[in-house]
């Protein structure tokens, strides 16, 4: 499996705001674009990671695990660009 940085942005922002709406608003993405991206991660996982409802979306078990393993890639990504700064200034 290979996840975007912006993919995984997604869906923690999905989590946050606790809906694809609040998330496509914070990342200026269409709502349609955003089902779009979300259902490819789906896939690309191979299992439901959100239970749509009618107020929201809340965490499948598997969009659990996601959603820890997501936060801990983000912020690796973040520490690695801190530390190559470092080489830039």
């Amino acid at each position: 499996m290979q996840f975007e940085l912006k993919d995984l942005r997604l869906f923690l922002s999905i989590t946050q705001t606790g809906s694809l709406t609040g998330a496509s608003q914070e990342l200026h993405l269409s709502l349609p674009a955003t089902s779009v991206r979300v259902k490819a991660l789906e896939e690309q996982a191979g299992m439901p990671l959100l239970i749509r409802e009618a107020r929201g979306v809340r965490l499948t078990p598997p969009g659990e695990a996601f959603l820890f393993h997501a936060r801990a890639m983000l912020q690796q990504a973040q520490q690695l660009e801190a530390d190559l700064q470092e080489y830039g200034a």
